[in-house]
């Protein structure tokens, strides 16, 4: 049965309503995320390639994202802001507390010199070093060192299961950008493979995600590292492949149940019904990549999110 064959078909009222309970509810999240940035000034305290991804998540993922955001990401506060003199974006304040960690170390070091006789000159290099590594489990990125408990701005510690699920929020919004992107296009082309548009509305659009996905890892990494170029494309691509992979593994299998499985083809692109469906795949693709996510995290191929 061809594509044109679903022009006729129409979804069942009844559904229709609860698609659009659901994408409303979702649209309705992503808005109170959205607006509580832009009223708190996020771009102020926020990692700014998350101020697009909490609200891109809030409209999928529904309470889920919002607990997300408002438990471990939400912008600081701009009166505390202000009052500390700390008006400036979050990548720029965990510089500074990178440098301030680098110099807390080095008086560690010139302290245990200054008491310890030459004879243990290495047991002090030994303990310096474990000082250092104190440090760093307090410092805004996570190390292999502090995998399991990370410390976020406002004094917020951040359990591993968090920190895998926001890493999952950030492959996710590259997928859904990129799942829009793609599907419209094939849709105004009207490519179709074997007379049928899924095919295409796949290889299209997991080629988006993976374009989206790894702009939004670049911009993660690039200014935590301070570093600008191909390596940091490089690296980008290697935290984010496997877990953009298998995010549409979830939400591609979906896809292929509701449009073949269970409409035969027959649901078109522009139905309610249709996008609420696309809603329960990237729902359902966020659970197929967290555990892959949580192997790159604490493997350390990928960089925790704030």
């Amino acid at each position: 049965m061809d594509d044109s064959m679903g022009m006729d078909y129409h979804p069942p009222e009844a559904l229709t309503i609860i698609a659009g309970i659901f994408l409303v509810f979702g649209g309705l999240c992503g808005l109170i995320v959205l607006g509580d940035i832009i009223w708190r000034r996020g771009w102020k305290s926020m990692m700014l390639i998350m101020i697009p991804t909490y609200p891109i998540t809030a409209t999928y993922m529904g309470p889920v994202g919002l607990y997300l955001y408002f438990k471990y990401g939400r912008a600081a506060d701009p009166k505390s802001l202000n009052a500390s003199g700390m008006g400036h974006q979050h990548h720029a304040g965990m510089a500074m507390k990178d440098e301030e960690a680098g110099s807390n170390t080095e008086n560690d070091m010139e302290h245990h010199h200054g008491h310890d006789h030459a004879a243990m000159e290495h047991s002090t290099m030994d303990h310096s070093t474990m000082d250092h590594s104190a440090v760093d489990h307090s410092a805004p990125e996570m190390t292999t060192h502090d995998i399991h408990m990370h410390h976020m701005p406002g004094d917020k510690d951040r359990p591993l299961w968090a920190t895998i699920l926001i890493g999952v929020s950030h492959c996710g919004a590259g997928c859904v950008l990129g799942d829009i992107v793609g599907e419209w296009l094939v849709y105004g082309t009207e490519a179709t493979i074997r007379d049928h548009d899924i095919w295409p509305c796949l290889l299209v659009s997991y080629a988006f995600a993976l374009l989206f996905g790894i702009v939004f890892q670049y911009l993660s990494i690039a200014p935590m590292s301070g570093q600008w170029g191909p390596k940091t494309v490089w690296r980008a691509a290697k935290a984010d492949v496997l877990s953009l992979t298998f995010f549409e593994i979830g939400a591609f299998g979906w896809m292929i149940v509701y449009q073949v499985g269970i409409w035969n083809y027959r649901l078109e692109m522009t139905t309610w019904t249709y996008w609420w469906q696309m809603q329960v795949a990237m729902f359902l693709g966020f659970w197929t990549a967290a555990p892959i996510n949580w192997w790159l995290i604490t493997r350390g191929v990928k960089e925790p999110c704030a």
